[in-house]
């Protein structure tokens, strides 16, 4: 009888064991789920950051060659910023550390930083444009890596990775129409350039974003059309930095509020 019994629990164990090791392989696959998760959030709010500043940079010495001397501590606090951000990316470690993208663009920033005293604003326009589309790759890859894709199924809710590439067409229209206003003048490659800027914005903008989002991007749209795009620009390089800076942070708020429904329906 004694077999039998012996041979009715090891039958009985194997299930039993097989579950309890089930469970905690799957407690263990969800724990780093949510550790890369979090980590990954982590990152796309100092990415944002970055982002956010590497835009200005690009806006304040754009104006600053086109003669808007004033703008020059503006940015050399904007690079202070920027150090500091991307060193705290840094600190971070993990999969952002090892990440060649991520080198790229450190080095990428260390020769760009201070182009702009060259006085060549096409260049420096341009470096700025290849170093932002690469933080935007970037943030694209940790998205995928740290599976951060839209969970909340809303149709009002635009793709905040969409809302960064909105963010981006306002922010070259910035820097462009910031160096006409400073330098006084706007050439026809300029007006072809403000324009096409302009269209994508306009297409870009969201009906169901708040009221005063959608007022000031049309303020920002006619200014470019009636003050910039016109043979002699009649508005200052700063206000019309400041506006365009307005539309941007109301895009960005939409990105905020997106990534916080993110971590909401995640936890």
């Amino acid at each position: 009888m004694e077999a039998p019994v012996s041979l009715m629990i090891i039958l009985l164990a194997f299930p039993v064991g097989f579950l309890v090791f089930l469970m905690v392989s799957l407690s263990r696959k969800k724990r780093q789920a949510t550790l890369l998760f979090t980590q990954g959030i982590e990152y796309i709010k100092l990415l944002r950051s970055l982002l956010t500043c590497v835009q200005q940079h690009r806006g304040l010495t754009t104006g600053f060659i086109n003669g808007n001397i004033g703008a020059k501590p503006d940015i050399e606090k904007i690079a202070i910023k920027i150090k500091r951000i991307m060193g705290e990316l840094d600190e971070t470690g993990g999969w952002i550390r090892n990440n060649v993208k991520w080198s790229s663009l450190v080095d990428h920033w260390t020769r760009l930083g201070m182009t702009y005293l060259q006085g060549d604003a096409d260049k420096n326009f341009k470096q700025h444009n290849i170093l932002i589309a690469n933080l935007l790759y970037l943030i694209d890859d940790v998205a995928d890596v740290h599976h951060l894709s839209k969970i909340t199924g809303d149709a009002m809710d635009t793709d905040w990775r969409y809302l960064l590439s909105i963010a981006e067409y306002i922010g070259q229209a910035r820097a462009l129409g910031t160096g006409v206003a400073a330098k006084g003048e706007c050439s026809s490659v300029l007006r072809i350039q403000l324009n096409h800027l302009r269209n994508k914005i306009a297409s870009s903008v969201d009906a169901s974003w708040p009221d005063k989002s959608r007022f000031e991007i049309q303020q920002l749209l006619r200014c470019i059309e009636t003050q910039l795009i016109v043979d002699h620009p009649s508005i200052q390089a700063s206000d019309y930095f400041k506006l365009a800076t307005r539309c941007i942070e109301h895009v960005l708020d939409q990105f905020d509020r997106q990534i916080d429904r993110l971590q909401y329906y995640r936890n």
